[in-house]
């Protein structure tokens, strides 16, 4: 492949650019008739981890330009109201997703790595899922990442940090929500079964004695009835949407589908929260093809629930994010150099993390040449992977979980695909939130993330 000069024109304004294009282009798209008036029987809460607007911009090029069709997730804007939102926590301007998510979960301000717990770190705070729950709906967990991860966690537990993972998953369980699903396994299960746990017991056996279903991949999924279903299809967090095909894992599109079908036979409706979780750990590794891969992945979830939505109008449906990761931006001087990089992307075969394992321990720049080119179909010269190598020396840093050296590939692959990033860490960049049906009509203007937990308290009332 050719390679292309990077771009010169400035970052800023191409990333307003591209927070205003998807919405102007929305308007020739076909939207419902908002119905947004009366209660919400049922709540679906979407929250792309990590998702800010130029990641959301990002997916939307490509989805449009590359494949053709639009994102399921405009129609929820067309169809219903649309927000700018704020996060920042109690103790920091840049949040972290247990406080993020913990905010929208509790209409709270959280500290820093807390679960849905007060500031003492002692005295839990009511989660809009436990508000549901005591109102008689059904509840449901999804995600891609760990189901004990800072998301889903923080809406049925209550642990002083985030880290606490295998009391997170007993809670779950003990709070009774009917659809748990993602990965995580390794905190059901104890240490002499390649578990996490230490105390020895065996929580798939305590689900399955309580009622639930349990299942491990996508087939036990589709031959799973409920009404309760505890899915968990790995040890760790779910593989990228770009490497599941080598998988026996479900899309989240399909354990979306699966939660609604089980949850929609409570008469009193349901309150279920799906997590694109990937799509933070693919941004903090500045991998541009796994982020938007993920990002689509949970589109599609999005269309399972609008398409549901419109057959059962009584139902919100709400679309955010818990905070942005890495400033990823889209450049490009011209149309054919941008759409010449999307193509680029299309090419990709594999996740940065599945590349980093073929790279292997001191990599040679030749090895990474090779590989560079098997997985992405780009080839850079001697000089770039040279770069790369030089930099696998670094250690994992902890505080983002990623390869420092992934940061300087994607740097190298920057004239490729037309995809920056600021490094590897969460920004303070405002978010969106948008949503369809009863109560979506408060989500209007700049609000907090705090006041999302009061749009959907007030649809439910």
């Amino acid at each position: 492949m050719t390679r292309r000069k990077p771009s010169s024109v400035m970052r800023l304004l191409l990333v307003v650019g591209l927070l205003l294009s998807p919405m102007l282009s929305g308007c020739a798209t076909t939207g419902a008739m908002d119905t947004s008036a009366g209660k919400a029987k049922n709540v679906i809460l979407f929250i792309g981890d990590g998702m800010g607007p130029s990641h959301f911009g990002a997916a939307w090029f490509y989805s449009t330009r590359v494949l053709g069709k639009n994102l399921r997730m405009v129609e929820v804007m067309n169809a219903g109201h649309t927000a700018y939102l704020v996060n920042d926590t109690a103790d920091a301007i840049v949040a972290e997703s247990a406080a993020a998510a913990g905010q929208i979960a509790t209409g709270r301000r959280m500290t820093k790595g807390s679960v849905s717990m007060a500031a003492d770190g002692k005295t839990p705070v009511q989660t809009i899922m436990e508000i549901g729950r005591h109102k008689g709906l059904a509840t449901g967990l999804v995600t891609s990442s760990e189901i004990t991860d800072a998301t889903p966690a923080v809406f049925a537990s209550h642990v002083s940090h985030r880290s606490d993972e295998a009391s997170v998953a007993e809670q779950e369980l003990r709070m009774r929500v009917e659809v748990l699903m993602g990965g995580g396994k390794q905190f059901f299960l104890p240490e002499i079964s390649a578990g996490k746990r230490k105390d020895g017991r065996n929580l798939l056996d305590e689900a399955e004695a309580s009622g639930y279903a349990v299942v491990s991949d996508a087939e036990e999924l589709t031959a799973a009835t409920g009404p309760k279903i505890l899915g968990l299809f790995n040890m760790g967090n779910m593989a990228y949407e770009i490497d599941r095909g080598a998988t026996s894992e479900p899309s989240l599109a399909e354990m979306t589908a699966k939660t609604l079908s089980v949850l929609s036979r409570n008469s009193k409706g349901f309150f279920a929260m799906i997590e694109g979780g990937r799509i933070d750990h693919a941004a903090h590794q500045n991998d541009a093809a796994g982020t938007i891969r993920d990002i689509l992945a949970f589109d599609e979830a999005i269309g399972v629930a609008v398409d549901f939505a419109r057959r059962n109008p009584d139902t919100l449906v709400v679309v955010t994010a818990d905070h942005e990761t890495a400033g990823m931006a889209l450049f490009g001087d011209s149309r054919e150099q941008l759409e010449t990089a999307l193509t680029a992307i299309q090419r990709a075969k594999a996740s940065f993390e599945v590349i980093s394992k073929a790279f292997g321990k001191s990599p040679t720049a030749e090895k990474i040449k090779e590989k560079v080119e098997e997985y992405l179909g780009i080839q850079i010269n001697e000089g770039e992977a040279r770069t790369v190598a030089n930099d696998t020396i670094r250690k994992l840093d902890p505080a983002n979980r990623s390869n420092p050296y992934l940061h300087t590939l994607a740097f190298v692959l920057r004239p490729y695909l037309c995809v920056g990033w600021i490094g590897q860490m969460h920004t303070a960049s405002p978010l969106f939130a948008f949503g369809m049906g009863p109560g979506s009509e408060r989500i209007k203007g700049l609000l907090h993330n705090t006041q999302l937990f009061d749009v959907i308290k007030a649809a439910m009332e």
